[in-house]
């Protein structure tokens, strides 16, 4: 699929060699990325409309994780979301990111899985701005996704064709 533009991710997590890390990943594999460690700083670059990706750590120093998902939904253009984690989500999260609108839940110790997650949001939108949605029923699942040590979750939301 040919693209007329780079995607826009906007990476936000505390921990500067993780910033570091991915937006190398992400700029490597042909994304433009923004990264910042502050949730108030993410809100204010959001509200700029020209990102299509966020992918954020599930927790930020300065705005409990969930708060500032329910920002990122208020606002006029919403991103594709990415939520990074480092321990194995309860059963209870998963529920809250799903009511939250996140597309994918990621173990960000598996670098690889947190650029399939990135792309796959890409792919995702990219195929509901090809076509109208009714053509598309969305289908979300959990899926169990090895991490370094064998734990973790994937949460994927994938387009079938009706």
């Amino acid at each position: 699929m040919q693209r007329d533009r780079k995607v826009n991710v906007l990476i936000v997590d505390n921990n500067d060699q993780i910033l570091w890390k991915f937006q190398q990943l992400l700029e490597d594999a042909g994304f433009n990325t923004t990264a910042t460690w502050s949730g108030h700083e993410a809100l204010g670059l959001l509200r700029s409309g020209v990102f299509d990706v966020l992918l954020v750590d599930d927790y930020l120093p300065d705005l409990h994780s969930h708060d500032f998902l329910e920002q990122v939904n208020r606002l006029a253009v919403q991103p594709s979301i990415v939520v990074m984690h480092s321990d194995t989500p309860k059963s209870d999260d998963l529920r809250c990111y799903e009511s939250l609108g996140v597309a994918q839940l990621v173990d960000k110790r598996n670098p690889i899985s947190v650029c399939q997650a990135v792309s796959f949001c890409d792919v995702e939108q990219s195929l509901v701005q090809q076509a109208p949605a009714a053509m598309f029923n969305v289908d979300e699942n959990v899926a169990r996704h090895a991490g370094p040590q064998g734990e973790g979750f994937l949460c994927e939301t994938s387009l079938h064709a009706k």
